[in-house]
């Protein structure tokens, strides 16, 4: 860790957050924020995945708010502002809170100046409407607590209603007067009298303000009890457009109320289970559950109201268990600072192993494999400890560190594989860092930003270096990604304006497979649709809210065409499995033509039947090599037996004519050709032997002895043995040819 976080009075701290000897990690503020509970080893990794969630939600509520302002409303609002206040993050979250805020209040105060119109034309509240108000009050209420970021909405809400009661009761009055303008008016023009009313009941049905949509629409409804007499046709349709939004929001309040009481009961389900595993951990004397009871209790606390009548005396119950577990926890943290105590001596020893481990590598060590294991045993142990004294905590985990960086440089210096690959693996890292880097000079942003993000998965396929390497390139990757990122956001119109470039383009693309998807030329056809798909991954990214849409037509185009050109293939391949099937049938008559007693006459039928053959037509590919081989093989059997017919040689008229199989026949055939050679050789040295006993007869005897003579009569045994050895060899091969034909009859 740094040197400003040795003197912090936590475990760590930095900027942002702090972890407290409870492991616990808290976000800074008035007051702090508990996250979450980690151990210190995970601490700073833990940080940086946080920080990551924190700008993509950022990304997140930018996105909505900009791209989608038209068409939010208060409920979309309302959920995205609940997404960021449970999503676990370390960033302003309380900026994107404020900017949610920002919009509703917009959203609100154009649905208010719609309300105060409403208002200004209402008449008086009468003692019936003073009751309806009563009970708005207290479903208000209701509302109000079970959904807590809310209660203020509600109670400016109720606010505004006592001032425009009080308004109404000032006005009483002047409400006679009003009343009287008012029929006369509508004497004047009947149906805008009750068109206006219409009008306001339609805008009233689409609010979500319960209570004081009832209350207005009841006042609607008695103004038009007491509006003009008429007969009118366009007066009674607009009553039924009344009666409509009447009834649309009556169903909606009920489908409302209706969900409100199922949450209740869920939460009166929830209260009961966590209640019930509390009680578990009490009974069982589960002390050390430190982390699940803060669970629970906070659980417990975020549960909204029950119903009426059920859960009573839950909360005394949950005060009582939690009381109980905290008295124990002060005796567990006695035993826990005992524990800490024997921590520290067990991870002084295996300091010292390691230590010792880091310092035997030199220029003459070899047993590599034995040391990583042995190293990697003890760094294990080392990380299965836990906790140490608070005091000692930095100075141990120093020592650690320094054990650790010197195993490693030893190694990097002493061990040449291990060079090799820390270098492969920086190589890399640095490689991925001069992508990052240069991003940052990138025209097209969006398609720059889509890379950053692959740029973060390949650097977590590349292996993992020694930490202090590790640490400083990542801190110079994440330096360039957070420039970039910063780039991006002051960019945002660029980044729009080429991704709707990227639009048009792929648009183009989806206009060009739709042409495609048509043909009948099949392998072309796929050859297109491989070039588009090609293009569209070359061109950059669209907005997200269109990137599906058009994507799914692309593909739809495709699909289209590569379903046309499945079925096409599986016709086709129904039809070569037909000629395979034929080809079958043409091979088997080829086959006994190679048994037919007339040999000549047999490749003249052969003749017709290989036409037949060559016509069929494909086979399947798995087939085909096959098959073109046994054709091979009866072909070249019906015409070495013509062309043996033919040749007047004895022995291949009768190999012709005997009833041999295709593999016996080429056996045969084989040693035949090398008898035929071996008898070639036989005859040359029968001639050889024949002039050598010619010379002999030139010199006379003589008592004294002749070397010439010597030497022919030398010469004449060596032709003799050869000629010999090649009589043999022949009566071999005969006699393996004849065991051939033994066996296949």
């Amino acid at each position: 860790m740094e040197d400003h976080k040795k003197t912090s009075e936590y475990l760590y701290e930095d900027e942002d957050v702090f972890l407290t000897e409870e492991n616990e990690l808290f976000l800074k503020g008035e007051p702090p924020q508990k996250i979450s509970e980690i151990s210190e080893d995970e601490v700073e990794s833990t940080v940086e995945e946080l920080k990551g969630a924190f700008a993509e939600l950022k990304e997140k509520v930018n996105d909505l708010l900009e791209n989608e302002a038209g068409d939010l409303n208060l409920d979309t609002l309302n959920e995205l502002e609940e997404e960021v206040k449970n999503t676990d993050c370390i960033g302003d979250v309380g900026k994107l809170i404020d900017k949610i805020k920002e919009q509703k209040t917009a959203l609100k105060k154009g649905e208010t100046e719609e309300s105060d119109e409403v208002a200004e034309k209402t008449e008086s509240i009468d003692d019936k409407e003073s009751s309806d108000e009563g009970e708005k009050e207290e479903v208000v209420a209701e509302e109000s607590e079970a959904n807590g970021s809310d209660k203020t909405e509600s109670v400016e809400a109720e606010g505004s209603e006592e001032e425009k009661v009080a308004e109404d009761t000032v006005s009483e009055n002047e409400s006679d007067e009003d009343e009287e303008a008012t029929e006369e008016d509508s004497e004047e023009d009947p149906v805008e009298y009750y068109r206006s009313i219409v009008e306001k009941a339609q805008d009233l049905a689409k609010q979500t303000d319960w209570p004081y949509v009832s209350m207005e629409l009841d006042k609607l409804s008695h103004e038009w009890s007491d509006g003009p007499e008429t007969d009118s046709d366009e007066v009674k349709k607009l009553f039924k457009k009344f009666n409509e939004a009447v009834e649309e929001f009556e169903q909606r309040k009920e489908e409302h109320y209706e969900q409100l009481n199922k949450q209740k009961e869920e939460n009166f389900e929830t209260k009961k289970k966590l209640l019930e595993e509390f009680e578990g951990i009490i009974s069982n004397e589960t002390w050390t559950a430190t982390k699940r009871v803060s669970q629970i209790k906070g659980q417990w606390n975020s549960i909204g109201p029950m119903p009426s009548g059920k859960g009573e005396g839950f909360d005394e119950r949950f005060e009582e268990l939690l009381s109980t577990f905290n008295e124990h926890k002060v005796d567990r943290l006695v035993q826990q600072r005992q524990k800490r105590e024997d921590n520290l001596m067990v991870k002084l020893t295996v300091l010292e192993k390691m230590e010792r481990v880091a310092k035997s590598i030199d220029h003459e060590t070899e047993n590599w494999e034995e040391i990583d294991e042995k190293f990697e045993d003890l760094t294990n142990q080392w990380k299965k400890i836990g906790r140490v004294p608070k005091e000692k905590a930095n100075e141990v985990w120093e020592r650690y560190k320094n054990a650790q960086d010197e195993f490693y440089d030893r190694k990097y210096r002493y061990n040449p594989e291990h060079q090799s690959k820390v270098d492969s693996f920086t190589s890399k890292k640095e490689n991925l860092i001069e992508e990052a880097e240069s991003l940052l000079e990138a025209d097209d942003l969006a398609t720059a930003a889509r890379k950053i993000n692959k740029l973060h998965r390949r650097w977590k396929k590349v292996g993992n270096l020694p930490q202090r390497a590790e640490d400083k390139l990542w801190s110079r990757f994440k330096e360039a990604t957070d420039e970039f990122n910063k780039i991006k956001s002051e960019n945002q119109e660029k980044i729009k304006k080429q991704e709707e470039k990227h639009y048009e383009q792929k648009l183009e693309l989806i206009d060009k497979a739709n042409e495609i998807k048509h043909t009948d030329d099949f392998e072309k056809g796929h050859s297109q649709m491989q070039n588009l798909m090609d293009r569209w991954k070359e061109i950059g990214p669209v907005a997200r809210n269109k990137s599906n849409k058009i994507w799914k037509q692309f593909k739809g185009a495709m699909d289209e065409f590569y379903d046309r050109r499945r079925d096409h293939f599986k016709e086709v391949k129904e039809e070569r499995k037909e000629n395979l099937e034929k080809k079958k049938e043409i091979l088997e008559k080829l086959r006994e033509l190679g048994q037919h007693e007339d040999p000549i006459e047999a490749v003249d039928i052969a003749k017709g039947l290989q036409e037949k053959f060559k016509n069929v037509g494909y086979v399947p590919i798995k087939h085909k090599n096959e098959m073109w081989k046994q054709y091979r093989e009866v072909c070249d059997v019906i015409y070495d037996r013509m062309r043996a017919a033919k040749s007047g040689d004895k022995f291949d008229q009768e190999l012709a004519k005997a009833d041999l199989d295709t593999k016996e026949r080429n056996q045969i055939q084989k040693l035949r050709k090398e008898y035929k050679k071996v008898k070639k050789e036989a005859r040359s040295l029968e001639k050889e032997v024949l002039q050598f006993k010619e010379k002999k007869t030139y010199f006379k005897p003589s008592s004294g002895g002749n070397s010439l003579l010597d030497q022919v009569e030398e010469k004449i045994e060596k032709v003799e043995q050869k000629l010999e050895a090649k009589q043999q060899k022949m009566d071999d091969l005969t006699e393996k040819m004849d065991e051939i034909r033994a066996e296949s009859n």
